[in-house]
């Protein structure tokens, strides 16, 4: 069984309440060929005691104001010296045996700009489930109108993060979603069906938490990357607080959906809670869209 050096970047600030156990479940992999670093933006509460506590099992740790996760992402990678690269946020989990998976996976294509995404699990604070998602098809298509992949659940070699590039630090909420984006034009994408990575949904956690300024970076990574209708779409999108209001009561019902019915969630009925049928407008929103984008069908 092949263990290439496997890096993985945990970016953090005054999150010491979820980073203990986030650092044990990368620590706790039993995986031979670890390098576990741990970039922390001056945490003010117990974050720097959770660290220490497991300083002796970490490759390189800091603790100190950044700018930015993207920022410390980058830093973190720079620092690194392994084949297979990943970065697990602090408030996140990986599985048991995902980095022997994910190195199984990647064996023999360590050279190769690659990029391995699984499944995820979705669980709230009391650690109760609340959605498996799992791994779809690669798609270009659909990676352009909305970010399919789950960020916990994506790793990649070396050769790839050097082939595309860092992190865009200028985006704050959206930058793996840009990542993969530029990713798509130069790497191979290996799907994995096991379960990677847990997601914690709790009252603070970024991407719930970003209102328009998370809208305004997508809508600018759409500019970037996509299609001129999907880019329409985003701008109605930002300009129609009613719209984004509907579309999150679409994706909360979409959850809802594959808890109750998970096996038609993951068939036919499936595909219509799914992008880019929960993403588009009604009719009476697309017939609008159209009418300030200035396109007719």
């Amino acid at each position: 069984m092949l263990h290439p050096l496997i890096s993985i970047v945990t970016p953090s600030f005054n999150q010491g309440r979820y980073l203990g156990e986030t650092l044990d479940s990368i620590l706790g992999q039993g995986y031979p060929s670890l390098e576990c670093v741990v970039m922390d933006g001056g945490s003010t509460d117990e974050s720097v005691g959770v660290i220490r506590a497991r300083q002796e099992r970490l490759a390189f740790w800091q603790s100190q104001p950044d700018q930015g996760q993207a920022a410390a992402i980058n830093e973190g990678f720079a620092r690194a010296r392994g084949a297979i690269f990943g970065w697990l946020n602090s408030d996140d989990l990986h599985t048991n045996g995902t980095l022997q998976t994910v190195a199984n996976l990647l064996a023999g294509s360590e050279d190769e700009a690659a990029v391995v995404y699984g499944s995820c699990e979705l669980f709230r604070d009391n650690g109760s489930l609340i959605e498996r998602r799992s791994a779809v098809p690669f798609d270009l298509n659909r990676l352009q109108i909305t970010d399919f992949l789950d960020q916990p659940s994506v790793f990649f070699t070396r050769a790839a993060w050097e082939q595309v590039g860092p992190l865009d630090e200028s985006l704050h909420y959206a930058f793996d979603w840009e990542w993969f984006l530029r990713a798509a034009k130069a790497c191979r994408f290996i799907q994995c069906d096991q379960v990677l990575s847990r997601y914690r949904i709790h009252s603070q956690h970024k991407t719930g938490t970003g209102g328009l300024r998370r809208w305004e970076e997508m809508s600018e990574v759409v500019r970037r990357h996509s299609p001129d209708e999907v880019i329409r779409h985003y701008q109605y999108l930002l300009a129609c607080p009613d719209a984004r209001w509907w579309l999150n009561k679409r994706m909360r019902l979409t959850q809802l959906f594959r808890r109750i019915l998970p096996e038609a969630a993951s068939g036919t009925l499936g595909t219509l809670c799914a992008p880019p049928f929960w993403f588009l407008p009604n009719g009476i929103s697309r017939a609008t869209l159209w009418e300030i984008s200035g396109i007719r069908s």
